[in-house]
């Protein structure tokens, strides 16, 4: 019986869809038009656009290089140089586009026609990107967001032509923390990269550490040592942590493209691949690319033939640099930089930048007065004064972490890398492109802001400027002064916008009102985009949502932004509460950039320095308050979050009770302290089990909801520098040796 049943089912299904087919009841069609000049970003763009539209509608979409009558609808993609049928179509109407501006134009004609197109390739991708978020996609940095697929309803009603307000809009990947993107896999990487394309970012560095395994080069006879990764920490996989079910696969926590590296070499030449594969995807989807390097760091372990050089003050202490005292015509230094210099160039010899970074803490400073001599004169420049009225004022910015005295070591330690380098590239064609003509371009990082006129002056042909002003978004706001300081002879310059600061730590941050306010300043004086700073980016969607939208659309705000992205992605029931908790996260951050900067940096002390202060100060405890208050918030929303929803809400969710339950901890092990200091063992051993119970909890909620192997590690390190010490402190005390 069940069989006949079975069969009439499908006898009834198929006469039901021949009835249809021959009365006319099909799907409407729609021809893209791209044609055989289409460069390979074009054809990508055109057969990701049929892809998208059916899926977002009930269509039949093609790719074809010339319109057919019986299409539906026709959409023509590209530009008229590389589409004849697109040119014939526009004629002389096509609009005056820079690289990266985007038409959108309904055409009338018999057949309805849209173009969608671009000044570049690049720009052709993202103008269908664009057209599918206007057709209600969204992009999420781990994945896309569709609504329910409708029927089509003809083609929308566009006449747009868009131009960018940010030109240069960067992420960073690689870099060194674990709970960062050093930890992701290549897969994850290009999904990352895949997904900030379609929000039309056009730019990436890979952020490269000294003591990594991403370069390898040999100076006076002696070999760079095996890379590591993480800074030299190590972070075992116990069989009692939290949260190993994850990560159980590994002896010790490392970025799954080197597990089961047998030998330094494998490890080194599938860390290089990991940096190559990141940056060949980039330039598939149409991105500039670039590496960060330190040229003035090196492995500690070439001081034995780098006489004059000196261990420096960096996490992990595995760097040297030039001594104090080195001169800045040392030959052996000259060949040491220049070695650094051309190892990554032909390690890399693709990218379209290199990126060089200024040490984060200065020591090459007793040469500062003479190389500023020099360079003052070389340039004929002094517009900044004497030496001494140039130090007075980096003295005057006070509110840098570390005071004006910081600033003023800054300059000075730039003033001599800055004369260094200048002269050594004057001597030696440091950025010359292996086997080619041209050089790689070169962008100066992190050099104390008060150089600019100077560094304007010393800039390579087609050489741009980061600026790093301060390290939270907030701090940058109250040193507005040099924002407007812009480099003369309008020099490309960027800002750093951190979006969360590994000072503050795991704890869920969100800086995007700070942001707003410094993307209006930098449009104001003619800065030229940004360069993201952040390490886990699972909290950072709404940010970044609100930064893609904003460098198009100059009047946009954070709170249209968040409305836009948690409407198509949760559901409008879920838009209220989801606000309310955004805005209590970002009320937190502001307060943590004041007070909470090292609070919880990932590093072995940071859960056993709450043991020793004993305890939170006021203003953290209240900061645990209000992370409570926004996860009732984001609960609520959960709960009225749609189904293709909830992950987004139950991500935020878990990351706020990672923060109470983490705060508990900290709170309960300091009151450990305080017990056993006045005698009360019974009490502290009360408290100890609380801490105990808090970071379990704490981390098996963030374990629960890790998106990638970022998360992945800040796992590792959490059970590492938090649950261990907490787990060892209550068997102390259980078994009376305390």
């Amino acid at each position: 019986m069940k069989k006949w049943l079975w069969i009439s089912t499908f006898m009834l299904l198929a006469m039901t869809f021949f009835v249809m087919t021959k009365c006319g009841f099909r799907s409407p069609t729609i021809v893209i038009v791209s044609t055989e000049e289409a460069t390979p970003l074009e054809r990508k763009a055109a057969n990701e656009l049929a892809t998208m539209l059916e899926r977002r509608f009930e269509v039949e979409a093609s790719v074809k290089s010339s319109a057919e009558k019986a299409a539906s609808s026709l959409i023509y993609v590209g530009r008229p140089q590389s589409n004849r049928a697109l040119e014939k179509l526009i004629g002389s109407n096509w609009p005056d586009l820079s690289s990266q501006g985007l038409v959108l134009r309904k055409i009338e004609a018999s057949t309805p026609t849209l173009l969608v197109g671009g000044g570049s390739p690049v720009a052709v991708l993202w103008a269908v990107y664009d057209l599918m978020e206007r057709l209600g996609v969204r992009y999420l940095l781990n994945r896309d967001v569709y609504p329910s697929q409708e029927a089509w309803s003809g083609l929308p009603e566009l006449n747009l032509v868009i131009e960018p307000n940010m030109q240069i809009r960067s992420w960073r990947l690689v870099n060194d923390l674990a709970h960062g993107p050093v930890s992701w896999s290549l897969a994850e990487n290009v999904r990352f990269l895949r997904q900030i394309a379609k929000m039309k970012y056009n730019r990436i560095h890979c952020s490269l550490w000294p003591a990594q395994p991403f370069v390898h080069y040999r100076f006076r006879g002696m070999e760079k040592p095996p890379g590591v990764l993480f800074f030299g920490h190590q972070f075992p996989i116990r069989r009692d942590m939290v949260g190993i079910e994850k990560i159980s696969s590994m002896k010790t926590f490392t970025n799954p493209e080197l597990l089961g590296a047998n030998s330094s070499e494998e490890v080194r030449r599938r860390a290089i691949g990991l940096v190559r594969g990141i940056l060949d995807e980039a330039k598939n989807l149409g991105m500039e690319t670039g590496l960060s390097i330190q040229p003035f760091h090196w492995p500690k372990e070439f001081i034995k033939v780098l006489p004059g050089s000196e261990e420096v003050d960096q996490l992990g202490d595995l760097t040297a640099g030039p001594g104090h005292q080195q001169s800045m015509q040392d030959p052996l230094l000259k060949e040491m930089v220049r070695t650094i210099f051309r190892a990554y160039i032909e390690t890399y010899p693709d990218i379209d930048y290199l990126h060089i970074n200024m040490p984060e803490h200065r020591s090459w400073i007793a040469q500062a007065r003479k190389a500023y001599s020099k360079l003052t004169t070389y340039y004929q420049f002094q517009d900044l004064g004497s030496f001494e009225e140039l130090c007075r004022s980096a003295r005057s910015r006070t509110t840098f972490p570390g005071g004006g005295k910081r600033v003023e070591t800054m300059i000075k330690g730039d003033l001599s890398s800055l004369w260094f380098l200048d002269s050594l590239m004057r001597e030696k064609n440091l950025l010359k492109r292996p086997g080619k003509d041209d050089n790689i371009k070169m962008i100066f990082k992190f050099i104390a802001a008060e150089l600019f006129p100077l560094l304007a002056k010393m800039l390579p042909k087609d050489g741009e400027i980061v600026s790093f002003v301060d390290y939270t978004a907030s701090r940058q706001l109250k040193q507005l002064d040099l924002l407007k300081q812009v480099p003369p002879e309008k020099i490309p310059a960027s800002l750093i916008f951190t979006l969360a600061d590994d000072n503050v730590g795991l704890l869920p941050q969100l800086a995007t009102e700070s942001l707003h306010q410094l993307m209006s300043e930098l449009r104001k004086n003619d800065w030229k985009g940004f360069y993201t700073r952040y390490w886990t980016i699972g909290d950072l969607d709404p940010t970044t949502h609100y930064l893609s939208r904003a460098s198009w659309n100059p009047s946009i705000t954070p709170k249209q932004a968040y409305v836009d992205q948690i409407q198509h992605v949760c559901g409008p029931d879920a838009v209220e509460s989801t606000l309310k908790a955004f805005a209590i996260i970002e009320k937190i951050t502001l307060g943590l950039d004041q007070h909470g900067l090292g609070f919880g940096f990932p590093v072995p002390e940071m859960m056993i320095k709450h043991f020793k202060k004993e305890g939170l100060s006021d203003l953290l405890k209240r900061d645990r308050e209000l992370y409570r208050e926004a996860r009732e918030h984001m609960e609520e929303a959960h709960q009225k979050s749609s189904h293709q929803g909830r992950a987004y809400t139950g991500y935020f969710f878990a990351r706020l009770h990672f923060a109470v339950r983490y705060l508990d901890a900290a709170e309960a092990f300091g009151a450990t302290a305080r017990a056993l200091k006045i005698g009360r063992k019974e009490e502290a051993l009360q408290q100890v089990d609380l801490a105990y119970k808090a970071i379990q909890e704490a981390i098996q909620s963030y374990a629960d909801v890790a998106k990638d192997y970022g998360d992945l590690g800040a796992v590792a390190l959490l059970n590492e520098y938090c649950y261990r010490p907490i787990k060892q402190k209550k068997k102390d005390l259980f078994f009376g040796t305390n």
